[in-house]
């Protein structure tokens, strides 16, 4: 049985994190905040609406490493090269209009940038485009 008990700085902290909507860091922080409240992991599971599995992996990663055990890790594997090539061609592109290169396009749109990078000799799909710089921001 996993139990913890959340020392006051600590619980503020994640009582902040708990108030960012946006990401998952927000649940996994209630999560050790219920426990910190006496709740079991079966309680928590069923009250937040995850496996127990789960409860346990988010409780033991706040032990071993605090609140940053329970940020988002990068998914196992290695990272897409074309992704990587493309974001290092596109950030200083993007910074400029597409008529600086020969286009008569207002702004950039995924098929330009597509268009753009087969140009420098790179064949990537939209759908790469979009992650890549979704994922740099």
């Amino acid at each position: 049985m996993i139990r913890i008990q959340v020392p006051f700085e600590q619980r503020q902290r994640l009582e902040q994190a708990r108030r960012i909507r946006t990401s998952n860091l927000s649940e996994r922080c209630l999560a050790v905040l219920l426990s910190d409240c006496g709740q079991s992991v079966p309680v928590i599971a069923e009250s937040i609406g995850r496996h127990e599995h789960t409860i346990r992996s988010w409780l033991k990663a706040y032990l071993r490493e605090g609140i940053e055990g329970l940020k988002n890790t990068p998914p196992p594997g290695r990272t897409n090269r074309k992704e990587h090539e493309a974001l290092m061609i596109l950030q200083p592109v993007l910074t400029k209009h597409p008529s600086d290169y020969g286009y008569l396009e207002a702004g950039w749109s995924t098929n330009l940038l597509v268009d753009y990078l087969s140009g420098q000799g790179l064949s990537v799909s939209e759908s790469t485009v979009k992650r890549a710089l979704k994922r740099d921001g």
